[in-house]
């Protein structure tokens, strides 16, 4: 806990370097909340995001229960709770992923790995309801475009083919690309 009261660390050369070839994610800055299921955890970012992906590792798949898993990343000095602190548990995940859950609801609100320098966060957990009288419940939760994911990563690791027109990488962004069967781009 006091680790993530605490100032974030620098953003890591690795992470950087990892993320600095999505060039397909818009030029934006993104200002969200969100919060976890029971609503006791708020969060906030604001800044410029550095991917916006469908990540199908096995810590992903395994930490949310599904896979892909849609992740937004931003650096964390683009991260704050803004309520319930207090009220999180980070949970050590496969190899350095920290996965940060609610105590209450035990909803997921980020994760990261350790020391990486930005956090990825779940665009389904943001506040992004519009009013939308053509739907049954009133509302809209359609992402802005801007927040839509626009890669795949660790595809290698896919449940099953993906037939879209996304780029699709071994690892992250500067690993080897793949077709939508997983052969060699």
């Amino acid at each position: 806990r006091d680790a993530l009261l605490a100032p974030p660390p620098p953003r890591s050369r690795k992470a950087t370097r990892c993320f600095s070839n999505c060039s397909r994610l818009p030029t934006m800055s993104i200002d969200v909340t969100g919060q976890c299921l029971c609503g006791k955890v708020k969060f906030a970012a604001k800044g410029d995001p550095m991917m916006s992906c469908l990540c199908h590792c096995r810590a992903c798949s395994r930490a949310v229960g599904m896979s892909p898993v849609h992740l937004l990343g931003v650096g964390t000095d683009s991260f704050s709770y803004t309520e319930g602190a207090d009220d999180v548990e980070v949970v050590q995940g496969m190899g350095k992923m920290e996965h940060v859950y609610c105590k209450s609801c035990h909803g997921m609100v980020e994760q990261h790995p350790k020391g990486a320098g930005f956090v990825a966060l779940l665009p389904a957990t943001f506040r992004c309801e519009t009013p939308d009288s053509s739907n049954p419940c009133g509302v809209s939760c359609k992402l802005p475009a801007e927040l839509v994911p626009n890669i795949h990563i660790n595809y290698e690791n896919r449940h099953y083919d993906w037939n879209d027109d996304l780029p699709k990488f071994v690892g992250f962004p500067g690993s080897a690309k793949l077709k939508n069967d997983g052969t060699p781009a």
